[in-house]
């Protein structure tokens, strides 16, 4: 088995599996003062209640997009696991070309998706709904570079913190496009308008570079967009499935 850590702005994923395919997975809250001893403390209660004990792990892998908290993860590794921590990096893989400016830039869990998707779909889009809402071109199994843009709930909280009046609200598919009131009208805005925002910028890379790209669509909150973007696959594993691939890949390699 491996153990993984989707070490995100808002949610940390802890998943296990063996073979890249089927994966456990649970979803705690990232906080950036927590200690190993504290991570470990959790892991080890979701780990023992699946399993009946903490199983036996022959690797690791971390993607993380909050530097603070990257030695915190490598010493739960070490001090609970012992075992290697494999670290997701664009900077760390040379099976794949970066053709970007500065590799070192791209986030470790774009570079994951970038890994879940090149080997089997060299022409691929990856969508990744999350703190924030990444695209990442893949031609001929290289990353072309991607877009970045505010994800829902970002957006959502946003409005809340910058305005006196706008309230909070619930982000769910809205059923019409023009809102009776003002909830609605933010909901309308958020989800249906990174909808339409989302299939312009597909229609256009599509266009740019004349290729009928696989699109993939993954993240946290991509269920609220499933029936308003375009996709030819929902793939809520697509991160820890190329967190996993890229372990293999490195595992290869020497």
């Amino acid at each position: 088995m491996v153990i993984l850590f989707d070490i995100g702005n808002t949610q940390t994923v802890l998943g296990v599996t063996d073979d890249g395919v089927t994966f456990h997975k649970w979803r705690f809250s990232t906080q950036r003062s927590e200690t190993e001893d504290e991570i470990f403390a959790l892991a080890s209660i979701l780990l023992e209640k699946q399993f009946g004990t903490i199983p036996h792990f022959k690797g690791a892998v971390i993607a993380s997009v909050v530097p603070s908290l990257n030695y915190v993860f490598q010493k739960l590794v070490e001090k609970y696991f012992t075992i290697e921590c494999t670290w997701v990096e664009a900077t760390n893989s040379s099976e794949v070309k970066w053709n970007v400016k500065n590799p070192s830039e791209i986030g470790a869990d774009r570079v994951a998706n970038v890994f879940a998707v090149a080997f089997d779909h060299p022409d691929a889009l990856v969508i990744d709904v999350g703190t924030a809402i990444t695209i990442d071109v893949v031609r001929d199994g290289n990353y072309e570079g991607g877009v970045i843009m505010p994800g829902l709930m970002t957006a959502a909280y946003s409005l809340f913190e910058k305005t006196a009046k706008l309230p909070q609200v619930d982000l769910h598919v809205p059923t019409n496009c023009v809102g009776k009131d003002t909830s609605e009208n933010i909901r309308i805005g958020i989800v249906k308008g990174t909808a339409c925002a989302l299939n312009g910028l597909i229609g256009e890379i599509k266009n740019i570079y004349d290729r009928p790209f696989r699109v993939f669509l993954t993240g946290g909150q991509s269920k609220v967009l499933e029936k308003l973007v375009e996709h030819d696959d929902l793939d809520p594993d697509l991160t820890l499935r190329g967190m996993f691939k890229f372990w293999q890949v490195k595992r290869r390699s020497f």
